[in-house]
């Protein structure tokens, strides 16, 4: 096949790209400037980016997802080489100074191939396959850290918690407002697995393990459900058009929220290090 450049055919899910962005940047906001660790970032974002292209050669199975990437194979294939190449050449040299980012982004491919192998089992729509796919997704948060301090600091683990257990919870949030909604009973699961987010951030920042402010930052996507459950039971389902922007909306709050509670000077305690 002959290769030629042409428009990039980026993936177009807009909530992958958001769970991809949201970590990094938080992330970056939240822990300072780590040259090593923007380097690793910069790979990561190229290395997902390469997933539209790849979409395109294998055809819809690979996301499992109508709203995949398009362009001609020759022009995929084309960007599927640099872009791979590219992400290569970020997050080699990352991975030879720091190894557990190698063990970080060899988990987050097999998670991508476990994603892959239920899309070709028409389970892409299923909940074990949404959270695959948050989980792989979340390892931007740790990868900034791991490359840039070369180990993970208790934020560092609180941000990752923190971003897994919002991006987790959007799974249900999006199904209660999309092809859940008129399910009273899955309403209700969704309220329970966002209360059991909360409370499993509070555990570790009553006993000062993480920022206290941290289990602040899931309060709002845990209204939400409450908000959806009441809904469907008082005046039906919720209307389709509000799930891009509500989602839109709790991202930018949980990012703002997140950034805020780790970046307080009073964490952790003066005792905490001696």
């Amino acid at each position: 096949m002959r290769l030629r450049p042409g428009p990039v055919p980026l993936p177009r899910e807009h909530g992958a790209w958001a769970m991809v962005l949201t970590p990094a940047v938080v992330a970056v906001l939240a822990l300072g400037p780590q040259p090593l660790g923007l380097v690793a970032l910069l790979g990561w974002l190229t290395a997902y980016a390469a997933r539209g292209p790849l979409e395109v050669l294998l055809g819809r199975g690979a996301s499992g997802r109508a709203g995949m990437a398009s362009a001609e194979p020759e022009v995929a294939g084309f960007w599927l080489l640099a872009l791979a190449a590219a992400a290569a050449a970020l997050l080699l040299p990352v991975a030879a100074l720091r190894p557990a980012v190698l063990g970080l982004l060899a988990g987050a491919l097999l998670l991508a191939c476990l994603v892959f192998w239920l899309a070709q089992r028409g389970r892409t729509r299923s909940l074990l396959s949404g959270f695959l796919s948050v989980t792989g997704l979340m390892a931007g948060a740790p990868l900034y850290e791991l490359a840039g301090a070369g180990g993970m600091s208790l934020r560092g683990w609180a941000l990752t918690y923190a971003c897994f257990a919002f991006f987790a919870g959007s799974i249900f949030r999006v199904k209660t407002m999309a092809r859940e909604r008129k399910r009273r009973s899955f309403h209700d699961l969704s309220v329970a697995v966002h209360f059991a987010f909360l409370a499993a951030a509070a555990y570790p920042a009553v006993r000062g393990w993480a920022p206290p402010l941290v289990p602040l930052a899931l309060v709002p996507p845990l209204v939400w459900s409450v908000v959806c459950a009441w809904r469907a039971r008082r005046r039906g389902a919720a209307r389709l058009d509000r799930v891009g922007w509500s989602e839109v909306f709790l991202t930018v709050l949980f990012a703002g929220l997140t950034v805020l509670a780790l970046r307080l000077p009073a964490w952790p305690p003066p005792a905490a290090h001696p």
